[in-house]
Order: C-alpha cells, then sequence, then structure tokens
C-alpha cells in the first residue's frame, strides 16, 4: 500500500494562507497538486514499479519508488514527464470549458495561471523536481551512472543558487517563495548525503536482477588498467547497458574480460573491492 503524507512546508503555507485569506486559492493549488501526482503515481504503476510513498507539496509531490536507476529509459520518461502533462490536460480542459461558458472567467483565469506555475516551476532543472530528475535520466543515458549522478547534481545546486538570487533581486517579500527555497535546500543536503548510498543501491539492484539480456540494450566495453582497483572500476558502469570490463596493459594486451555480473560479484562476496584488477587475474 503507498503511503501519502503532507510534507510540514505545505502546512507552513496553509497557515499563512488562512492568516492572508486565499484559503480557497490554496485549496484550487493543492488539488491541482494532488491531479499532477497522480499522473506520476497512474503512470509508475503502470509499468510496474514499486511506489513506497507519496509527500504532497504545494507546488507538486515526491514519490518515492524502489527503482534505483534500474528501469527503461522510455519508462523513466514517461513518470517523470507524466505529471507536467496532467497540467498540460487540465490547462486544455480549462479551455474548453471556458469556451462552453460553463466556468466563470475569474475561476477559468485562476486555474490556468496555477496550472502553469506547477507545469513550468516542476520542468526547472532543479533536484527533487521533474525537470531535475529528467535531467539526470539525459545525462545517465551519456555517461557512466555515478559521473552523472554527480553531474546532474552540479547543475541542480547551479540552478537553485539562481532560483535564489532571482528571489533576492525579484521576489525578495513572497513569503512562499522562500519556504519553497528552504525546502529545495533541504532537499539538496541530503542528496549530496545520500549520493554514495544512492550509487550502492543501484549496484545491488543490479546484482539481484536476473535478467540474462534485456531487449534493446547496448554492450559497451569498458577499457580498464591492470591497476585500477575493482571499486573503481565498477564507478564506470553505465545504465540501461550491458557493462563488460576489458583489462588492457600498457603494450595493449588484453589481459582478461569481466562480465558485470563477474565484477559485481567480486565486489560483494569476494571482498575484492579494494584488489586491482591484475592483482585478482593472477
Amino acid at each position: 500500500m503507498i503511503k501519502v503524507s503532507i510534507h510540514p512546508v505545505t502546512y507552513l503555507l496553509a497557515l499563512f494562507a488562512l492568516l492572508s485569506g486565499f484559503i480557497d486559492e490554496l485549496f484550487l493549488l493543492f488539488l491541482i497538486v494532488i491531479i499532477h501526482e497522480l499522473g506520476h503515481v497512474c503512470v509508475a504503476l503502470r509499468f510496474g514499479w514499486r511506489v513506497r510513498r507519496v509527500e504532497l507539496l504545494p507546488f507538486g509531490g515526491v514519490a518515492e519508488m524502489e527503482e534505483y536507476g534500474n528501469p527503461q529509459p522510455k519508462e523513466e520518461f514517461w513518470v517523470y514527464s507524466s505529471g507536467p502533462l496532467m497540467n498540460g490536460a487540465m490547462v486544455g480542459w480549462g479551455f474548453f470549458m471556458h469556451h462552453l461558458g460553463w466556468i466563470n472567467p475569474e475561476f477559468f483565469y485562476l486555474f490556468i495561471e496555477y496550472n502553469l506555475l506547477v507545469l513550468f516551476f516542476n520542468l526547472l532543472p532543479i533536484w527533487p523536481l521533474d525537470g531535475g530528475k529528467m535531467v539526470e535520466l539525459g545525462l545517465s543515458l551519456i555517461l557512466p551512472y555515478k559521473k552523472a549522478l554527480q553531474y546532474a547534481l552540479r547543475i541542480s545546486t547551479f540552478f537553485f543558487l539562481l532560483y535564489v538570487a532571482t528571489l533576492i533581486l525579484y521576489f525578495r517579500p513572497y513569503f512562499s517563495l522562500w519556504v519553497i527555497a528552504i525546502f529545495l535546500l533541504l532537499a539538496h543536503w541530503r542528496e549530496w548525503k545520500q549520493k554514495p548510498y544512492q550509487f550502492m543501491r543501484f549496484l545491488l539492484e543490479r546484482l539481484k536482477k536476473e535478467r540474462g539480456e534485456p531487449a534493446g540494450w547496448d554492450v559497451v566495453s569498458i577499457t580498464l588498467s591492470p591497476n585500477i582497483l575493482v571499486r573503481d572500476a565498477l564507478e564506470r558502469m553505465y545504465r540501461h547497458k550491458l557493462n563488460y570490463f576489458c583489462v588492457v596493459n600498457q603494450r595493449g594486451e588484453v589481459e582478461g574480460i569481466f562480465s558485470e555480473e563477474e565484477m559485481l560479484h567480486l565486489f560483494f562476496y569476494g571482498d575484492q573491492g579494494l584488489r586491482a584488477i591484475g592483482e585478482v587475474l593472477k
């Protein structure tokens, strides 16, 4: 069963809205957020993902999955984009209902404004927004997974600082935007701390999968020096590819080839993580 919770930031903004007389507007925004998040959850469940928990925020939500970078890229793309697509669908529905004259203009403009706000805010390349997850997905298609995680978080940090600078210059009195900034700051701090564990969970998930050769996966050959450690070699693994490690000495001679499964077993079961590949071959 999926656990649903409301982030404390939402309660704080609800109190602010109540004191300011904007409780009806907050209720509409929260309804839009729920529909946005339902898009993510429904598509994830459709693909068979394991959704542990959904935490609702004023601008979207955070759905905790248990896939750790191993689903197909197309699945991830549709899961991450399904929330913004729901906002796009609601905008279309709003224009249709307004054209028929079934909703009043005041509600129509507020409904469209909030949907566009949630849509474009979630597309910012900042973790844990949908845009930040899409950046990580795109980088993981062209870079080793650990390096993609590092670069995605650096890009996210840059745009977060740009967001804060924009608040200071143009939106300093907007309390709600500062509350969101605090949430994003805490999310970044938590992500920097969990980055090594996230990669380790990815390796464990790859180890557990009895997959053979997944359809559509490319084979990538990773060239290694005999002096590189087993642990460091695993950091060159790609997602959604069958990784083979080719050990080449200084003379250009191939000394050995390891499959992804063999390298993972050396690391987790053989206690060989801190040994050089060349020593393992002896």
